[in-house]
């Protein structure tokens, strides 16, 4: 089985591992929102060029706003349910 990598394919997939982990941290969770827009935009452009060079950036970007969502959900939530920090 061969991959067709683009030129765009290889830097999304590193963007998008490198946002992920990012987003896993709280302190550098907006560093990884952006790197995580650049990664979905590149993969994006690669996608088009070769749909299977794409995927797997698209979807590292994708679990990194998971990710992202998962903390923004869980910090709602501690705001949410305690009446001290309101």
């Amino acid at each position: 089985m061969s991959l067709h990598r683009t030129a765009t394919s290889t830097p999304a997939f590193w963007l998008a591992l490198a946002a992920c982990m990012c987003n896993l941290l709280v302190v550098l969770l907006p560093i990884g929102l952006i790197l995580g827009l650049v990664a979905l935009a590149t993969g994006t452009i690669g996608s088009r060029r070769s749909p299977e060079a794409g995927a797997p950036a698209l979807t590292l970007a994708g679990v990194s706003f998971v990710i992202a969502l998962i903390w923004g959900l869980s910090v709602a939530a501690m705001f949410a349910i305690d009446p001290t920090l309101s």
